[in-house]
């Protein structure tokens, strides 16, 4: 059994907790100044349902080896009459639910998969998945990070460590969800689509095909950050002692593409240096990507504007500010705006690119 190099993956441990790091208080934010105006997505649907699965995938081990890798996740999606009503707060604003209630008719509907950043949940996406539902979509909001223990109590975790996995179960919730008897049956399956925030973001991208290069990243990531040193290397060192992190790191440099998948929408995508020129090459569905020109955590060149030079027609959007991820002070008023214009957005796209 030839020998794994675990210690080309401290690049991508250093990315991992930079963005970890700024995980609690950052969120992506839409275009505002400078910018054409927003297309006017499909008129939103009156009530939003939510539920939870406890899926699971049986190809991969979780990182303790005591069962298989658990994928938790979160629908929004039109509701019909049932349910039991509650509210979630997003950035302030109250948003009304029905716990479990029914879709909303029998018509089949787009799905739309979403992956959230390194260090947070499904629940912060939120934002997005409430103006997706509203506008007609099923949105399956996938949890990459589990339980403590399930993540052997690491900051950061494996599964962001291992980053790529995250695009293995987004297709692994993707399975479970068109076999789900009450989702499944009305999911159009011509029309699904994936959209992710920061390395999240990524996450969606190599969902629709992009390579990593291990050794690109190595030449050209940031140094380690001092203060999580000890997580990063005892993480480096895990696939030495642990069969699923030794799995996880031989499909770094797989495709991951899932071409049920027909576009993707990522903002402030992660990781850029990570992928040469040829590995987004292969990435051949409709993408737009979206950052701000102050972002401080995943700066525009060497992340969402690599990857919009690299993959061929790619819709690319550089707007004024920290607009990728916050690190001051913003009112939550002023985010609740800006996320709903930047969720808009992404229901126009998905709107143009998944017709039926």
């Amino acid at each position: 059994m030839p020998r794994i190099r675990s210690v080309t993956l401290a690049p991508a441990l250093a990315v991992a907790a930079l963005l970890l790091s700024a995980a609690c208080a950052t969120t992506p934010v839409p275009e505002t100044q400078g910018a054409a105006p927003l297309a006017t997505a499909a008129p939103a649907t009156a009530a939003i349902g939510v539920a939870k699965r406890e899926f699971a995938d049986p190809e991969r081990s979780n990182w303790p080896q005591t069962g298989p890798r658990p994928l938790r996740t979160i629908l929004w999606y039109p509701a019909g009459t049932g349910g039991t009503p509650e509210t979630q707060e997003v950035y302030g604003r109250d948003k009304a639910l029905l716990r479990d209630a029914p879709l909303v008719d029998g018509a089949r509907r787009p799905l739309i998969l979403l992956s959230h950043g390194a260090g947070s949940r499904a629940d912060h996406m939120a934002w997005l998945g409430h103006v997706l539902a509203g506008h007609g979509f099923i949105v399956a909001a996938v949890e990459h990070n589990g339980s403590p223990e399930e993540e052997l109590h690491s900051r950061p975790t494996p599964s962001d460590h291992f980053a790529w996995e995250r695009a293995r179960d987004l297709s692994a919730v993707l399975d479970a969800l068109l076999r789900d008897p009450a989702v499944g049956p009305a999911i159009d399956r011509e029309r699904i689509g994936a959209a992710g925030f920061s390395l999240g973001g990524t996450t969606v991208l190599w969902l629709a095909g992009a390579r990593f290069d291990l050794a690109h990243l190595r030449r050209n990531a940031p140094p380690m950050p001092a203060d999580r040193k000890d997580a990063i290397e005892n993480l480096i060192r895990l696939p030495q002692s642990n069969g699923a992190a030794r799995d996880a790191q031989r499909r770094a440099e797989t495709s991951h593409r899932d071409p049920r998948v027909r576009s993707v929408f990522a903002l402030a995508p992660a990781m850029g240096f990570g992928f040469t020129a040829e590995g987004l090459r292969e990435v051949e569905v409709p993408v737009r990507i979206v950052v701000g020109d102050a972002d401080p955590v995943t700066p525009a060149a060497p992340n969402a504007r690599h990857f919009a030079e690299g993959i061929a027609g790619a819709r690319y959007l550089e707007v004024p500010g920290e607009r990728g991820h916050y690190t001051g002070a913003t009112p939550a008023e002023v985010r609740a705006a800006e996320l709903e214009e930047i969720a808009a957005m992404a229901a126009v796209f998905f709107d143009e690119t998944l017709q039926p």
